[in-house]
């Protein structure tokens, strides 16, 4: 009745590639995306089990007992408990040579009072086993899947594969319905093919929906995108995605022209409200990558919708384009200004030095003759001439001119340029707003009338409400509004409030509106339990357990602080003294660390490469965006992706190259196809995942812990005009990329952000974001990482947030009660806590929470909008008192655990040790980013961090290996001291030369290169 010759105990059959809807040439097209091997190791084997999982599957109940107790022998016994466990666990049977975890051997034997070493007479009786199970398939309800029901599970997966097309989570999800529906689990392969199978339906699902709206003569005008349009040398869809630029009007208006040509599409319809944007987002890579000529020999349905998606990803990604350039053009605007008026107050300051100095003069004169009731003309000609003072001041007027010294008052002269654009600026877009941006909003739409009617006066009644003190002087003028000055103003504004999240923008992905980012009202409180967030149902219950943990530790910090017994610190005249950290590393570890990395093989980084790839293979996690097959040459991809990590670029790297196939045209072709942030994301994470099993990784650290920092590259060349100045890092443009290395210094998430945004904002987004194995609870930054509202995210979301926090002596603690009930800790105390506004957002905060864990926004996004909002939001507000409440806490932590604050600067000193080493390795082009795409410099960033962490796995390797031969020759190497070891050295290494990959130099399996000395 069951598994007829079935050996593997699951289903075999496969009605998979039946009635699917395609020809075979079409459905051919579509191959399934395989899983990499780590993903079908995650599938096949036997998951890892804790208490709990074991007390839910593997605790026998009376009629367990009953059933299994009918069998005569203890092994029989033994086997049929495991079977039918492992059944009601897993859904399937044990394969063949598969054996239960000593867990589940050792926890049924107790329950049946029986040896579990007999299990073994058991395994070796095959017609017993497969008996057994079919007696447990019948009587807990297990059925094979059958043809209908294949049918009928591939229409249930098909929402699901609209949603996304990865195969690892829709492998998972059809496995938990196969459980939920009582069908045993037939072969990966079989799950494989059914995935493909709904995959085609979905296909062919959303290229009809999106065919739908190309009536009339729509469907040639987008056909015609692939064709050059006049004299041009590319196709209208190349042009479309072409970057303009740096920050000038000339270059918005080229923005603008796009947009306007995107919009004589329907890419302002409803459509998208029926397809998922994971969907639209996968087309619109794919119409990206693709060039016209291969567009063109798609076949027609699937070509329009492949185009029509990507308009609907220009239309948003032009509208945020042309915004964030209006706030670009604005800022060097306001720069510009900055500076002429220094130039302005750097030619004047002689002389205004000289006037002040007789001023101050004839001041003093007058109030000393007051004061001695003397003549005060006298006075005056006694410190100075009458002629010289008249002079002095008849000059003044001449030499002081305040509005040189404003940068607003050139920003103001600056106004034709701004006002090139500004007419077709206001009305290419929608601007809403709510709350005290209303004014605002208002201003936008009475300049938008004027530039339509060409008038040149300002009606009579004006919103001004928005207008700041900075640009009072410029605005008010005479007793009337300048016009210049009030478009300026309004155009500056504007900038700032879609930073903020106070006006918003229709069409726009950057500047929605806030609600829009989060989970709906009536789904939010739904996932929660989905979405395993232990977060308390009301403010009541967080604070009744916060409150006596934060009462309890302000008085004791108070308490040890007047004992003069906190470790490192003392209160004096009101200031906290915090001691530095006592050295963290023993002086025994240098000598170590030089033995070792005498021992380390020499190596060139490409057979380095090959070597990690041969342990991990992480190349098979870079697939085809088309079909999602594999890659056939490795090297070739290796090389590509050395060219990012090198920041050598594809053609330099295709010229260093002795292999005559390795070209600049195959480079670029593996780049478009096979690299993709997804893809770099994966393959780090199995790096990661790799160099976390090994023995060495252990001592370094449990993978809990992670430090993450931002590192300035600057940028030159084309990247040039992409890159954003800071202050901090001097006047030449730059961008940051940002770090997350973990406790076992594996970098396992990277990203590049501009230099003149806080790190703090994208913090969490390493945090949540990442794709490997490692379970993060705890998380050190510097200064720069930190905000009040990054504290309360983190406690929210379940992480420990600890920052090592510049002048912590001047911080102050938030306080449930007033400053004087807690004595010395009195002139810390900032003010007392806003509960209030906690408990009154207790549920937007947990609804915002659930939508970053959801990812319907990610936490850089929505904290840089927090962060923007002005003091009159709610939410905003109620979250920096929560993080309010979490710093002060961590604050006394900090305070009261001296190891607290070395556990911080070891995480952050393996940060910086990364640096050094990503610095190395990022050695062309000077160390200059000079890509001029925000994607390909996300390409060099994800690059360099995916061969400094293949090195620092390679070293992890011979590290072990060198600590073995070591020991084997008699020296003491305690394990204390490898705990301090780094794995990110690289004087070993050849970073230059030719780049040959030489497969035969590739140690066989099993073994290794030979070690120094």
């Amino acid at each position: 009745m069951f598994l007829r010759g079935n050996k593997e105990g699951c289903c075999d059959k496969d009605y998979s590639s039946r009635n699917d809807g395609r020809s075979g040439a079409k459905a051919a097209a579509l191959i399934p995306r395989p899983l990499t091997p780590a993903q079908r190791e995650q599938f096949t084997r036997f998951p890892v089990l804790d208490e709990r999982t074991l007390a839910r599957y593997y605790l026998l109940d009376e009629g367990d007992l009953r059933l299994v107790w009918q069998r005569r022998r203890d092994f029989n016994k033994l086997g049929y408990a495991v079977q039918l466990t492992v059944l009601r666990h897993l859904g399937r049977g044990l394969r063949p040579g598969e054996r239960p975890p000593d867990e589940v051997l050792i926890s049924l034997a107790e329950q049946l009072r029986v040896d579990a070493a007999c299990y073994d007479a058991y395994a070796s009786r095959d017609t017993t086993r497969r008996e057994h199970f079919a007696e447990l398939c019948q009587h807990l309800g297990y059925v094979e899947l059958s043809g209908p029901l294949n049918r009928e599970l591939r229409d249930w997966l098909m929402p699901t594969v609209v949603v996304t097309d990865q195969p690892f989570p829709l492998v998972g999800t059809l496995l938990d319905e196969l459980h939920r529906r009582r069908i045993l689990t037939p072969r990966l392969s079989v799950l494989e093919r059914l995935v493909n199978a709904a995959r085609v339906r979905a296909d062919q699902h959303c290229h009809g929906l999106l065919n739908l709206p190309l009536k009339g003569g729509l469907a040639e005008r987008v056909d015609a995108l692939l064709t050059p349009q006049g004299d041009e040398p590319f196709s209208r869809l190349a042009w479309l995605g072409r970057p303009v630029g740096s920050p000038k009007p000339k270059h918005l208006l080229a923005l603008l022209d796009k947009l306007a040509f995107v919009r004589t599409f329907p890419v302002q319809s409803n459509l998208r409200a029926f397809l998922p944007q994971s969907r639209l987002e996968h087309l619109a890579e794919e119409a990206r990558r693709v060039s016209a000529s291969h567009l063109a020999a798609y076949e027609a349905g699937r070509r329009r919708a492949t185009l029509m998606a990507r308009l609907f990803d220009l239309s948003e990604t032009l509208t945020d384009d042309v915004l964030d350039l209006h706030d670009r053009v604005m800022m060097s605007l306001l720069r510009e200004g900055e500076r002429h008026a220094a130039e302005a107050f750097g030619q004047r300051r002689p002389s205004v030095v000289e006037q002040l100095d007789t001023y101050q003069s004839v001041c003093a004169a007058l109030i000393a003759a007051r004061e001695q009731q003397a003549d005060p003309y006298q006075a005056v000609e006694a410190v100075v001439s009458w002629d010289q003072l008249v002079a002095t001041v008849r000059e003044g007027r001449e030499t002081v001119v305040a509005e040189d010294l404003d940068p607003l008052h050139h920003v103001v002269r600056a106004y034709p340029k701004v006002r090139a654009y500004a007419p077709r600026l206001l009305s290419a877009f929608t601007f809403r707003a709510g709350g005290t941006a209303a004014a605002l909003v208002e201003a936008v739409r009475l300049l938008r009338e004027m530039y339509a009617s060409n008038k040149r006066t300002l009606p009579e009644h004006l919103p001004l409400g928005f207008v700041r003190q900075r640009w009072n002087a410029h605005v008010f003028r005479g007793g009337e509004v300048d016009r210049k000055a009030y478009e300026l103003c309004v155009l500056d504004e504007l900038r700032l409030a879609l930073r903020s999240g106070d006006v918003w923008v229709e069409g726009s992905r950057k500047y929605r509106d806030l609600d829009a980012y989060l989970l709906p009202q009536n789904v939010w409180k739904r996932r929660l339990q989905d979405l395993a967030l232990d977060l308390p149902e009301t403010f009541e219950a967080f604070w009744g357990a916060t409150e006596p943990k934060l009462t309890g530790q302000l008085r004791e910090v108070e308490d040890l602080l007047s004992r003069g017994a906190l470790s490192s610190v003392s209160l004096l005249s009101g200031r906290l003294r915090v001691g530095k950290v006592v050295k963290a590393v023993p002086d025994e570890v240098e000598p170590l660390q030089r033995t070792l990395a005498t021992r380390l093989p020499r190596v060139k980084i490409t057979d380095l490469l090959l070597e990690v790839n041969a342990w991990c293979r992480f190349t098979g996690a870079f697939l085809d965006l088309r079909d999602g097959k594999g890659v056939e040459r490795h090297d070739h991809l290796l090389t590509a992706l050395l060219a990012d990590g090198l920041n050598l670029g594809l053609t330099k790297m295709a010229e260093a190259s002795p292999d005559p196939s390795v070209t600049a045209r195959r480079l670029m072709y593996l780049s478009d196809w096979f690299v993709r942030p997804d893809s770099y994301a994966a393959g780090l994470a199995q790096l990661v995942n790799f160099q976390s099993r090994l023995p060495l990784a252990a001592l370094w650290g449990d993978g809990t812990t992670s430090s993450s920092d931002g590192q300035r590259f600057p940028t030159g060349g084309h990247g040039k005009a992409a890159g954003h100045l800071n202050a901090k890092y001097g006047r030449e443009p730059g961008v940051l990329f940002y770090t997350h290395v973990s406790d076992q210094y594996a970098p396992f998430h990277t990203k590049v952000i501009t230099t003149n945004v806080r790190d703090a904002l994208h913090v969490l987004d390493g945090l949540l974001y990442h794709l490997s194995e490692l379970k993060i609870r705890e998380h050190y930054t510097d200064t720069a990482g930190y905000t009040e509202q990054v504290f309360a995210l983190c406690f929210l979301l379940g992480f420990r947030f600890a920052p090592r926090i510049r002048d912590l002596g001047e911080t102050r603690l938030y306080t449930p009660e007033v400053a004087s009930t807690y004595g010395l800790l009195e002139p810390l105390v900032a003010q007392r806590l806003n509960l209030r506004l906690i408990r009154e957002h207790w549920d937007e905060l947990r609804r915002l929470t659930a939508s970053i864990k959801a990812g319907t926004v990610t936490a850089s996004l929505i904290l840089s909008k927090l962060a923007a909002y002005p003091r009159q939001n709610g939410l905003a507000l109620a979250l920096r008192e929560l993080g309010r409440v979490q710093r002060t806490l961590f604050t006394l932590e900090w305070l009261r655990d001296p190891e607290l604050r070395r556990r911080v600067l070891v995480g952050l000193n393996k940060g910086e040790a990364l640096h050094a080493l990503k610095r190395a390795v990022a050695f062309h082009r000077s160390g200059e980013v000079r890509d001029r795409t925000f994607e390909a410099q996300s390409h060099r960033a994800s690059g360099l961090n995916l061969v400094v962490a293949a090195i620092s796995a390679w070293n992890a390797v011979y590290l072990g290996r060198a600590v073995e031969a070591l020991r084997a020759e008699g020296q003491d190497v305690p394990d204390g001291l490898l705990a301090h070891v780094s794995p990110l050295g690289w004087e070993h290494i050849g970073l230059t030369g030719d780049y040959h990959w030489r497969h035969e130099s590739v140690p066989a399996p099993g073994t290794y290169r030979e070690l120094r000395g």
